[in-house]
């Protein structure tokens, strides 16, 4: 049976960000980690965190704010 993990590394990043929202790790309004550090954590470049959290944006799981970061959407 193939694996349930997409191959695009975004879409994994994605998919493990709200997972980690639904599981209550971060709480609405609550700031995400920043880009650097969750870039870190993953081991993907900032590029694949950004097109990740955009993807989070759309659905209405996160917001950004410019200058001040990424968090839980209210």
């Amino acid at each position: 049976m193939p694996p349930k993990t997409p191959r695009v590394p975004y879409l994994a990043v994605a998919d493990s960000l709200r997972g980690r929202i639904d599981g209550g790790e971060w709480l609405p309004g609550e700031a995400l980690p920043s880009m650097a550090r969750l870039a870190e954590t993953y081991r993907v470049s900032r590029a694949i965190i950004n097109r990740a959290v955009g993807v989070l944006v759309d659905e209405g799981k996160l917001t950004t704010v410019k200058g001040w970061g990424v968090f839980v959407a209210t």
